[in-house]
């Protein structure tokens, strides 16, 4: 049986091989499997196993490195696994690296003698020579030594790698080719230095000529990070609404991201790039978690609609529709912002503008 641990915690065991799935502790399981998996232990129904093996088997493929990624190909020949997304290649990529992230405290282990500890990729040596292969594409490295890495897991379609400084981790995200997707990062983390909205901040790096932008890790030994999308799966199968679980959570933090969205005219605000920090030792969630992932601001469509564009955290509603919404409702402060802290003349006045359109003019103080 492979076990999914958070730290030490065995939390369910289970073999894909043959249906089996028991339940040890389903308050402390991922979101998207929490009060869905029966164990089969007590109810072997034909039904049961077919829920629960899908279940699983998505939450394994949503957690494992996309084939659309920048550079994925080049990792997964290095390891000789198939460029494939099948079920067979997704789960042994994911027993390959145990299922470690840098986002959360879950991980598979196949063996009881194996503690949280010595494998974590806080505390242990990463693989350098995935980390190259994930940022750069290649690497004058071989592969040897245990899969300790959470390049496996990353999602995202950007070239990106976990490296380690002397104060923690750091993600060392790319632009695409010819575009200016980390500067936008920088941008966008810099303009929201200037206001009351929680964020992770960005700066830029040159690794081994190479220029990216970088962000500290957010996950703690106590907090890990649980997307939208699997809480909204979570609140599917238990019926309850996403909407209202949202807002008793942190009303403030959620209408500060609508109003964010349009000022910087956000054409990526999708259910994996916004989400909540989880207790590790309770599995309760706390509060929204910082706003990250801004390279696809001051998206041009965007600015040049009058609306914004589509929102996509608030469904059926434009940007300027639900930033008008959340003025009311939360308290968002903005101070002056100095030009050298935008990219460009256009990207200056679609902020101010919209600033302007939302009476938010008033809390500019130099």
């Amino acid at each position: 049986m492979t076990q999914l641990k958070l730290q030490n915690r065995v939390v369910l065991e289970f073999d894909v091989n043959n249906g089996d799935f028991w339940v040890v502790n389903n308050d402390l399981l991922p979101f998207p499997l929490r009060d869905a998996i029966i164990d089969t232990r007590t109810d072997n129904s034909r039904h049961a196993f077919i829920l629960d093996y899908k279940m699983v088997m998505d939450y394994l493929h949503n957690r494992s490195l996309s084939i659309h990624r920048s550079n994925a190909k080049a990792i997964l020949n290095a390891l000789k696994i198939a460029q494939a997304s099948d079920d067979t290649t997704v789960t042994k990529m994911m027993i390959l690296c145990k299922g470690l992230s840098a986002s959360d405290d879950y991980w598979l282990s196949n063996s009881p003698n194996e503690q949280w500890e010595n494998i974590n990729v806080r505390d242990n040596p990463l693989h350098e020579t995935l980390a190259q292969l994930s940022l750069y594409g290649h690497s004058p490295l071989t592969i040897t030594g245990h899969i300790r890495t959470p390049e496996l897991t990353g999602q995202g379609a950007y070239a990106k790698a976990w490296f380690r400084e002397p104060d923690g981790l750091y993600l060392y995200k790319a632009s695409s080719e010819n575009n200016k997707e980390s500067e936008i990062e920088v941008e966008v983390s810099n303009i929201l230095d200037y206001t009351n909205v929680p964020h992770v901040n960005y700066s830029f790096v040159n690794k081994e000529g190479k220029r990216c932008c970088r962000c500290k890790n957010m996950a703690t030994e106590h907090h890990g990070l649980v997307t939208a999308m699997d809480v909204m799966l979570w609140c599917k199968h238990t019926e309850q609404s996403f909407d209202r679980l949202v807002l008793e959570q942190d009303a403030e933090n959620y209408y500060k991201t609508l109003i964010v969205d349009y000022l910087v005219s956000n054409s990526d605000r999708h259910i994996q790039n916004w989400g909540f920090y989880m207790n590790n030792q309770t599995g309760n969630l706390i509060c929204l978690h910082p706003l990250f992932d801004h390279n696809n601001a001051f998206d041009k469509a965007d600015m040049e609609k009058d609306d914004g564009g589509e929102s996509m955290m608030m469904q059926g509603h434009s940007k300027r529709e639900a930033a008008i919404y959340a003025k009311k409702r939360c308290h968002i402060a903005i101070r002056y912002i100095p030009d050298t802290m935008f990219i460009n003349k256009e990207h200056k006045e679609s902020f101010m503008d919209r600033v302007k359109e939302l009476g938010l003019i008033n809390s500019l103080h130099v």
